[in-house]
């Protein structure tokens, strides 16, 4: 992925933008903040690679939104307006309404993680955290690219293990399950082999010996410090509003009235601008080397 004005900023800032993010998606269910962020969550990750990361696992995404959908009006019975019954058990417009509120703030914290892996790497997280907690950053940096390593080489084993005669349509289900409970044990058997070797090799470098130093240095320049400040301040002031209860909406036990106070489209204001910078830093980065294209 080819990096724009977002991903070249310093790690901290873009690293409090996504925690301030997913952290919104989790307090805030007024319609307007809740679309507002999903949206912006989509442009976000079309503008970093054009959503290629995003459409690899879209399907599962959109699959667990449906069930969550369809599955809170079917179990709860909350709300006065009834629209219909099944099996003599009420559905209302209420579950629905919150069943689909739910759904889109699931979606959205996905689609900010989505976009986070693209912009904090695992240099970059290592940067933030190996000074401070060097072991555990360390952890969750193994952690994070675990599950994508042994999903590659998962397919690594199945592909080789065909081209043997394995996993044939023909074979039957016995067979079937000792041959995945071969490759089960062979992709165990090769993570382990190289988690003993890194693990012996970092020992030899002295890992954990003295201080973790970083071979990739971020200068925080006055573009950095004038985003992080942004950030802390405004979302601060978004957040501790949102836990006093602005931005909130209540759907049971009956649909709440949008309304709109003065002092709620401030606070919105303050939460669209920090919601807007990484897709203003891409824009701006993109208008001014479409200028220096134009004018050679």
């Amino acid at each position: 992925m080819m990096e724009n004005g977002f991903s070249k900023i310093h790690p901290v800032p873009s690293f409090l933008y996504f925690i301030g993010s997913i952290v919104a998606s989790m307090i805030f269910n007024h319609p307007i903040y809740l679309y507002t962020l999903f949206i912006i969550s989509i442009l976000l990750n079309w503008s970093l690679d054009g959503g290629k990361v995003l459409n690899k696992g879209i399907k599962g995404y959109l699959f667990i939104a449906v069930v969550i959908t369809v599955l809170n009006p079917l179990f709860s019975r909350r709300g006065a307006t009834i629209l219909f019954y099944i099996m003599d058990q009420p559905v209302t417009l209420e579950s629905i309404v919150y069943g689909v509120q739910l759904a889109i703030s699931l979606l959205t914290i996905l689609f900010l993680f989505t976009a986070y892996h693209l912009v904090i790497t695992p240099d970059k997280f290592l940067y933030i955290f190996g000074s401070v907690l060097p072991k555990t950053a360390f952890i969750m940096t193994i952690i994070l690219r675990f599950i994508p390593l042994l999903k590659r080489r998962l397919v690594e084993i199945i592909s080789l293990q065909k081209i043997h005669g394995s996993f044939q349509q023909k074979d039957k289900k016995r067979i079937k399950m000792k041959q995945g409970m071969e490759t089960l044990h062979t992709l165990v058997t090769w993570s382990l082999e190289e988690a003993l070797e890194t693990a012996s090799s970092m020992r030899a470098r002295g890992y954990g010996v003295g201080k973790r130093s970083s071979a990739i240095h971020y200068k925080m320049g006055k573009k950095d410090a004038l985003i992080m400040g942004v950030l802390f301040v405004v979302g601060l002031f978004v957040l501790i509003s949102g836990l006093l209860g602005i931005g909130r909406y209540e759907v049971y036990p009956q649909i709440q009235k949008v309304e709109l106070t003065t002092f709620m489209i401030f606070h919105f204001l303050c939460f669209f601008i920090c919601s807007l910078i990484p897709l203003f830093l891409i824009a701006k980065e993109r208008i001014e080397w479409f200028i220096i294209k134009f004018k050679m």
